[in-house]
This record gives C-alpha cells, structure tokens and sequence, in this order.
C-alpha cells in the first residue's frame, strides 16, 4: 500500500461507504414515493415538449425576419443588369 494505511482503516472506510450508501438508498426511495404520489400535469415530457414548440416558433420568426430583411436589402439596392 502507497499510502500507509492499515487494513482495518480500510475497512473503516468501506463500512463508512456502504452505510452512505444505503442512506442515499433510502432517501431516493422516499423521494420517489413522494414524487409519485403528487403527480400533476406538468412533468419532464411535457415541458420537454413546450420548449421544443417555443424554440421551433422562435427559429421559425428569426427566419422570417431575416428573410423580410433580406428582401428589404436588395429593394434597396438593386443589381443593375448589363448584359441586356
């Protein structure tokens, strides 16, 4: 061992661990059993799905505009055609 610990301070520390671990165990379980009980209408897929519907109007308005701004730009300052 590198670090110049014992075999019983290992383990201490994996004893140590394991109960964390079952701690975090059980308390995952409890929230999982609150969250199901209080289940409402807005969840992860359905706001997964508004976000998706607002980023879509959003590109959809920045293409408009641009378009409309581009449109506006060549009104402006037309190409002369000389090859007539």
């Amino acid at each position: 061992m590198a670090t110049g610990e014992s075999v019983d301070e290992l383990r201490h520390r994996l004893n140590n661990m394991k109960k964390m671990m079952a701690e975090r165990r059980g308390m995952s379980s409890l929230d999982e059993g609150r969250r199901s009980t209080n289940l409402g209408v807005i969840d992860g897929s359905f706001l997964s799905v508004v976000f998706g519907m607002a980023l879509v109007v959003i590109l959809t308005v920045s293409v408009y505009a641009f378009y409309n701004l581009y449109s506006a730009i060549l009104k402006k300052f037309p190409h002369p055609h000389e090859e007539l």
